[in-house]
């Protein structure tokens, strides 16, 4: 029988194997979606448009840079609520709060948000094609 403190690794280890799962599961249709050109596009003009973008301690810009190869759960969230944002399924003023809430509130994050509002397209649809926002 292990011990409490091989126990206890194999506990936490399922514990991280099942927040990745869930994370996984609740990702944005653009991460599921390969049809989400619009969105896609949206976060291409994101790297010229709001060069250093940066949100608390989040290097926004290397992220898009890295074309999302990140499996930080803070880039996650991102570009969830960027997603709806994008999707018109939060407001602008609800992606503000989420997003400063979630990654950092600062000066500097408010240019990043700013800009990523500013570029929002205003002919974006209201779902991702072939799929359901959740």
């Amino acid at each position: 029988m292990p011990d409490t403190t091989s126990r206890w690794r194999l506990l936490q280890a399922a514990a991280a194997a099942s927040i990745a799962m869930a994370l996984a599961a609740c990702a944005p249709d653009s991460v599921r979606n390969i049809e989400a050109k619009g969105f896609n596009a949206y976060l291409d003009s994101l790297k010229t448009a709001c060069p250093n973008m940066v949100i608390g301690n989040n290097n926004i810009s290397q992220w898009l840079a890295d074309n999302g190869n990140s499996g930080d759960d803070d880039y996650v969230y991102w570009l969830d609520q960027t997603s709806r944002l994008y999707y018109k399924r939060i407001s602008p003023a609800q992606y503000r709060t989420s997003v400063s809430g979630a990654l950092g509130a600062g000066k500097r994050d408010a240019g990043a948000i700013d800009c990523i509002i500013r570029h929002l397209p205003a002919d974006r649809p209201t779902s991702p094609p072939g799929g359901k926002l959740l």
